[in-house]
């Protein structure tokens, strides 16, 4: 498996949250300052207007002799109510505040019991589509058997979609599975055919019973028959190794270097030289050994299409925002088609001599498990132009 994916960000619900206290808690804000005014410009009434008509009606009264007991009671009145309105005038902005917290509360608590109420579903559905993206279509969502809203009703259908996926997966494996013993049947066949062949036709030169074999058509039977026994053994071997590749181990792999001594190995052997080009070194998250059985099979059949005295067979290396290709290619023959995927490794037969042709199978197999894609095209200007894409660790720069 590839290395995991980063998780999803999770900002919705602290965004909805942002704005739903702003749009509530504005207003509120906005209602307090203004009834704090309205309350403090009506306690701010003056009483002197009164106070000075009071004074009149008393100088009135003293000069007519009357009593005034009445005006001194509405004297301590007025005095009591002008106490009171100071008080209030004190307490106003405390209440105001207080109600303007308690509402602040009330509504903050409306907002996150609401807000979760909202992305609740969305929040599963993004675990849903994580699991998803990492290939696991295992996954079913919590969701009511009646969605009784817009939302629930996404969930019902996102198990359904998820399980109609997965029908289709083990549908698309089966039928994978049916072609690629095909393609191994036939490659059987192809490879068993020529010295199978040779061998029956040694045999029968042994057996002609109208000419008895002597000493030298005997040794030429048996060494033939050897070479094809050893052929054959060779063969197995390869698939052998093939179905015994180890599961990849991934760890952090300095790409450069691992290319660098994949081209030493074939220093001095290889009929043309192998060239590793400057550029960048980038670091994977990679199984090193995989990379080169990868790379060494990539670069073994480039020299094996090479002809002594072609082009050196070239490695370079792009490093792009998420992924590193690495180009390998030679000044062979080249190929009359580009061949990517499934075309990789139909047929599964070599051109060389006892070869077993599961060089590219292999390569395939391997730059598979590390999330990546292998593709041959024809060079430009002749030979063949070998492409691999690995994913980079997503904390890479």
């Amino acid at each position: 498996m590839p290395p995991d994916l980063p998780p999803p960000p999770a900002r919705f619900r602290r965004r909805l949250l942002a704005v739903m206290l702003v749009t509530g808690l504005v207003p509120l804000v906005l209602l307090g300052v203004l009834a704090r005014r309205a309350l403090e410009d009506l306690l701010s009434v003056s009483l002197a207007p009164v106070e000075q008509v009071l004074d009149d009606v008393s100088a009135q009264l003293a000069r007519e002799g009357r009593s005034q007991a009445t005006l001194d009671e509405a004297r301590l009145n007025l005095a009591q109510a002008e106490l009171a309105r100071r008080a209030l005038a004190r307490r106003t902005p405390l209440l105001i505040a207080a109600l303007l917290l308690l509402s602040a509360a009330v509504l903050t608590a409306a907002a996150v019991l609401l807000g979760r109420a909202l992305t609740r579903p969305v929040s599963t559905l993004t675990r849903g589509m994580w699991a998803y993206a990492r290939g696991d279509l295992s996954v079913q969502l919590p969701a009511p058997d009646s969605p009784r809203d817009e939302l629930q009703f996404l969930l019902v259908q996102f198990n359904r979609m998820g399980r109609e996926l997965a029908a289709q997966r083990e549908r698309l494996k089966a039928a994978e599975q049916i072609a690629a013993w095909q393609d191994v049947a036939r490659a059987l066949a192809h490879e068993l055919r020529n010295p199978l062949t040779a061998m029956k036709l040694a045999l029968a030169r042994l057996s002609r019973p109208d000419a008895p074999p002597d000493a030298t058509r005997l040794g030429e039977a048996v060494g033939l028959l050897q070479e094809e026994v050893e052929l054959l053994m060779r063969m197995t071997r390869s698939f052998s190794d093939f179905a015994r590749l180890p599961s990849p181990r991934f760890q952090p792999v300095a790409l450069r270097p691992l290319l660098a001594e994949v081209c030493a190995l074939y220093q001095g052997t290889s009929p043309v030289a192998v060239e590793l080009q400057p550029g960048p070194e980038p670091t994977l998250s990679a199984d090193p050994d995989g990379l080169r059985r990868l790379f060494g099979n990539l670069v073994k059949n480039a020299t094996e299409a090479s002809s002594p005295g072609a082009a050196p067979v070239r490695l370079s290396v792009e490093a792009h925002p998420s992924s590193v290709r690495v180009a390998i290619r030679d000044g062979g023959g080249g190929i009359a088609q580009v061949l990517e995927g499934p075309a990789l490794t139909r047929g599964l037969f070599s051109t060389k001599p006892g070869g077993s042709g599961l060089g590219l199978p292999m390569a395939q197999k391997i730059t598979h498990e590390h999330g990546g894609t292998l593709r041959l095209e024809p060079a430009p200007g002749g030979g063949t132009l070998a492409l691999v894409e690995l994913p980079l660790p997503p904390s890479a720069p």
